[in-house]
């Protein structure tokens, strides 16, 4: 996805037209609030530099391979996109095989 500052969806590719992102919408208004508690946005465009998050997300059960990229030269726009990587995953992202009870756990590190 293409995403401005304030969230709004402003392009999507094929994928994410599969998983119905509609342009124009606002990304976090998508779900509910909890589902973008790892958002990464603010960070990647303050620091002008992409940001990864390799996170486990309850509500998808998948672990999500997550990237916000500020597109250069653009202060207020960057791509995002996420890799479903569950099956290659570590047991230690998935709170059930590591022992983490946590509501919401995202990324849990079991220590």
């Amino acid at each position: 996805m293409l995403v401005h500052r304030d969230r709004t969806i402003v392009e999507v590719n094929s994928a994410a037209k599969a998983m119905e992102y509609p342009v124009g919408t606002r990304c976090c208004d998508m779900g509910e609030k909890k589902f973008h508690a790892g958002c990464r946005a603010n960070m990647a465009l303050r620091e002008q530099a992409g940001v990864r998050e390799v996170a486990y997300y309850e509500h998808l059960g998948q672990v999500i391979d997550g990237y916000w990229i500020p597109l250069s030269g653009v202060a207020d726009l960057y791509v995002h996109f996420g890799i479903d990587i569950t099956e290659h995953a570590a047991d230690r992202l998935f709170p059930e095989k590591c022992g983490d009870t946590r509501s919401g756990c995202s990324s849990c590190s079991c220590e």
